[in-house]
């Protein structure tokens, strides 16, 4: 309980210095998971292509892992930027 409470008195001290960062996620957080998401988009459709267009076997499975950790890593930029966007007000 103490550990939480220095905790928070550590980062109301340091607030004024991180304001400015946190007033830029404010600004920017909305466009910023907007353009993610585009490039995203854009590339899951080239990898879509490319699954579909893959002759051999090999190549699918090659593709389809390259899908797979496509989707692992697209969902983890969103969580961790929609983590940051929303703590932007708590601290």
């Amino acid at each position: 309980m103490q550990a939480l409470l220095q905790l928070s008195m550590l980062l109301k001290d340091n607030a004024s210095a991180a304001s400015p960062i946190y007033q830029a996620i404010s600004l920017l957080g909305p466009y910023v998971l907007s353009g993610v998401a585009v490039l995203c988009m854009f590339y899951g459709i080239i990898l879509g292509v490319k699954f579909a267009k893959a002759d051999d076997a090999e190549a699918k499975k090659k593709i389809q892992k390259t899908l797979i950790n496509f989707v692992i890593g697209a969902i983890s930029v969103f969580v961790l930027l929609l983590i940051l966007y929303a703590i932007r007000d708590y601290v």
